[in-house]
């Protein structure tokens, strides 16, 4: 999670980083908020299933109310563990080198062993959270692409950064948060 260096000249941003689990726990986090009420809801389907089925096997209200709690408090807590894996299984990839640039070539991701290249057709949108940049996927999935840490850039750069995204990409979840 140590910031590097970041520059950017003329329409290319440069950052380099490690991502940790705070990282990809605001990534998952944002994506939520993009998915919607309509995600949330789909979210809670396989609790009440659950539960249902408790109930209807068990016959009993209390183990049906058990069981919806159980798995309610597992969605809760499967973000923290998704980002704890995330961040685990990119640590022999990190630190990261992140190019992006106006221009077709979009967004080059490199770590210490492989590198990868995303043009802009290949990325549904962004999200902007007070810590960093969500790039998602096309829809209807959303799935968080990458994360780029507003740490690892310096005002400039997060405000040319910005400018570039919303030249390419359309943003979710409203205006960008105050600094």
């Amino acid at each position: 999670m140590t910031e590097r260096r970041s520059t950017a000249a003329g329409a290319v941003v440069e950052l380099r980083y490690e991502l940790g689990q705070p990282d990809w726990s605001d990534a998952f986090h944002a994506r939520g908020r993009v998915r919607g009420i309509k995600g949330r809801l789909q979210g809670l389907l396989s609790p009440v299933l659950f539960a249902v089925a408790v109930w209807l096997l068990a016959d009993s209200v209390l183990a049906a109310g058990i069981a919806f709690l159980i798995s309610l408090f597992g969605l809760v807590a499967r973000t923290g563990v998704l980002a704890a894996r995330h961040a685990r299984m990119g640590t022999p990839l990190g630190p990261w080198t992140v190019t992006v640039a106006d221009s077709d070539d979009a967004v080059r991701f490199a770590g210490t062993h492989m590198e990868t290249r995303r043009g802009w057709r290949s990325l549904g949108g962004y999200v902007e959270t007070s810590a960093g940049f969500v790039l998602l996927t096309p829809p209807p999935y959303l799935l968080v692409v990458h994360y780029l840490p507003k740490r690892a850039m310096g005002r400039d750069d997060t405000d040319r950064l910005r400018g570039i995204l919303d030249r390419h990409l359309p943003r979710h979840g409203g205006r960008p948060p105050q600094h």
